[in-house]
């Protein structure tokens, strides 16, 4: 069954970007430090595929942040793509949009961005070989960004980290009872790994350099460059 925001968040595609600032905590600063990221490692022509894409948030401030870029948004969910259409309209012809999922065959890109997406993919041997297809896609010199959750399995410090996270939650209104229902019925979905696995899994996948640029919590952004 093809990934759907409303039936996983409970929320619609036109709330989403609402929504989303309730449930993850420093979501603007990691888009911003993102962009900010990118702009230092790709070419300021680059070409952008944004994995995931969902409204375009991060394809927005790619298109604000790199006047010179074009970015293909890549989403298997129909109602996010349409707001997305929306959002992105004002940029015109810098921006091609693809209903599709991430195990499809991907275009050639300058730059791979996702945000909040690939926590989807459960088993860390298919989201490395999805690591693979993106180092594959990318030229030489590419850069990937990955702003997604990083969240250790061990019991007291995932732990802490969940505490946290509904700490955060409970300050947008959201019981900590609510947090904690959240993060179960997400689990059905969303498997978060480690940082020190995401990182190997990108060496495994081919990418020369690797880092984390930024963490906040159980959110991080993980880089990978293509020699």
């Amino acid at each position: 069954m093809a990934h759907s925001v409303k039936r996983h968040l409970d929320v619609d595609a036109d709330a989403y970007d609402v929504e989303i600032r309730r449930f993850i905590p420093h979501y603007d600063d990691m888009l911003v430090t993102g962009v900010e990221l990118l702009a230092a490692l790709a070419p300021p022509g680059a070409r952008v595929l944004d994995l995931g894409g969902g409204t375009g948030a991060l394809s927005a401030a790619v298109l604000d942040g790199l006047p010179q870029a074009r970015v293909t948004l890549l989403d298997v969910d129909t109602a996010m793509l349409g707001e997305a259409r929306r959002r992105l309209a004002p940029f015109g012809d810098r921006v091609e949009f693809r209903e599709a999922s991430f195990f499809d065959p991907l275009p050639a890109a300058d730059a791979v961005v996702a945000s909040l997406a690939l926590h989807h993919v459960h088993d860390l041997g298919a989201k490395t070989d999805l690591y693979r297809a993106i180092h594959a896609a990318l030229a030489p010199g590419g850069v990937f960004l990955n702003l997604d959750a990083a969240i250790t399995e061990d019991p007291r410090l995932g732990a802490l980290t969940f505490d946290r996270w509904a700490a955060h939650m409970a300050e947008h209104g959201i019981t900590d009872a609510e947090a904690r229902g959240h993060f179960a019925a997400w689990a059905g979905e969303d498997r978060y790994f480690a940082l020190d696995e995401e990182l190997a899994a990108l060496r495994r996948a081919g990418f020369a350099e690797v880092e984390c640029f930024w963490r906040r919590g159980g959110a991080a952004i993980c880089c990978g460059l293509r020699t």
